[in-house]
C-alpha cells in the first residue's frame, strides 16, 4: 500500500459530498426535534396546573385470628360401675316395650310435664339425671348421644339398660 491511501487528512474529510450529507442530517435532526417539541405537548396541561399524585399505602401485616382448638366435652360417667341391667347416671338405655307407640320425653319428671318429643322403640339415650319418683313412675333424664338438644324425662318402666361389651 502506498502512503496516499493510508493517510486521511482533515482536508479530505471536507469534500463537498461529505459536507452536504452532514448539513442535510443536521437540518433533519433540528426539524425532528422541533416537531417533537411542539406537537408532542399536551394542550390540556397548563403552566399553572399541578399534577395529581395518587398515594398507595404500603401493605401492612393483617392479623391472623387463631381459632381455638375444640376440645371434646367430657362424657358424663358415673364414678362407680353399675351392675349389668341397672339404670343409672352415665348408663346407656334403649326405649322398649311401647308396642310401637313410642316413649314421651317430657320437660319435667311426671305426667304433667310438657312434652318435648316422642322417642321410638330401640332409640338409645344416655342417662344424665335421675331417678325422680313421681306419679307412680321412676323418671330418668335422658339425652341422645348424637344431639344434646334431644333430651327429656322418661319413665324407667319403658327403658332397658344396654350392656357394654368389654373386650
Amino acid at each position: 500500500m502506498t502512503e496516499q491511501h493510508e493517510k486521511i487528512t482533515f482536508k479530505s474529510l471536507l469534500n463537498p459530498i461529505t459536507l452536504l450529507t452532514g448539513i442535510i442530517m443536521l437540518v433533519g435532526l433540528i426539524l425532528i426535534s422541533m416537531v417533537i417539541f411542539f406537537l408532542g405537548r399536551d394542550p390540556m396541561v397548563t403552566a399553572g396546573s399541578t399534577p395529581e399524585i395518587t398515594m398507595i399505602p404500603a401493605p401492612t401485616l393483617t392479623p391472623r385470628i387463631e381459632q381455638p382448638t375444640a376440645e371434646p366435652s367430657p362424657t358424663a360417667t358415673s364414678v362407680f360401675f353399675l351392675p349389668e341391667g341397672v339404670i343409672g347416671i352415665g348408663a346407656y338405655v334403649q326405649v322398649s316395650g311401647t308396642a310401637g307407640a313410642g316413649l314421651r320425653m317430657r320437660a319435667q319428671p311426671g305426667l304433667d310435664g310438657a312434652l318435648n318429643f316422642t322417642a321410638m322403640d330401640s332409640e338409645v339415650f344416655l342417662v344424665i339425671d335421675g331417678p325422680v319418683e313421681a306419679d307412680g313412675y321412676t323418671w330418668w333424664h335422658l339425652e341422645a348421644p348424637y344431639d344434646q338438644q334431644r333430651n327429656g324425662w322418661s319413665a324407667g318402666e319403658f327403658l332397658t339398660a344396654i350392656i357394654e361389651d368389654v373386650d
